[in-house]
């Protein structure tokens, strides 16, 4: 994958994955979207058939704005701009997303307050529905091992949800299962004592 740093019509950064397949583009998408300002822009560029119809679904998933998506010569083109995140679209998805981000933020503000009993290695996912679908995933398999969190801000400001494992090996083990599965899963991060989460890169 290249990344390219730039300044165009608010396009400050642009992707290329070509040559990789669902869903490693859109993962890579979400990981350098979050690194650029809200109402900033990110240029992709894809050459798997899927990204097309992906790129729309985790757009409308993340509440960032799908710009435009053309595609030339076998080549996709979207153009995202930064949005504040997804908080549903009907009144039920509203009242049940806030409904479970004050069960997860408890849950954060309980770890933070003892600290021992906090997940010391967190997955971060693509989007908040990929997180839930993942947690489906996991608890239909029997898998309950973890803790579901919101993204911390470390991470991402605005609203997401992670899964945490005590042991490192565990939370390996889940993120190459969930990976195998197709699942849009982003990092391993380390939680450490002074709250900041560097990125598990030895796996």
């Amino acid at each position: 994958m290249q990344v390219v740093e730039r300044e165009d019509n608010k396009i400050v950064k642009e992707v290329d994955t070509r040559g990789m397949f669902c869903p490693t583009p859109l993962i890579f998408v979400s990981k350098e979207l979050k690194n650029i300002p809200v109402g900033k822009r990110l240029k992709a560029l894809a050459d798997d058939k899927a990204f097309k119809k992906d790129i729309k679904i985790w757009c409308h998933d993340t509440g960032n704005k799908l710009v435009s998506l053309e595609e030339k010569d076998g080549v996709i083109t979207a153009v995202i701009e930064r949005g504040k995140g997804w908080h549903g679209d009907t009144l039920f998805e509203k009242l049940r997303f806030y409904a479970i981000g004050v069960k997860l933020h408890l849950y954060d503000y309980f770890f933070r307050i003892f600290k021992s009993a906090g997940p010391k290695y967190i997955i971060t996912f693509m989007s908040i529905p990929e997180g839930f679908r993942a947690i489906e995933f996991l608890e239909k398999r029997g898998i309950t091992d973890f803790v579901t969190l919101p993204v911390p801000d470390e991470i991402y400001e605005f609203c997401g949800v992670v899964i945490g494992f005590k042991d490192k090996n565990r939370a390996v083990e889940i993120y190459n299962l969930l990976k195998e599965n197709k699942f849009g899963v982003e990092n391993i991060h380390i939680v450490d004592r002074n709250r900041k989460y560097p990125v598990l890169k030895d796996f």
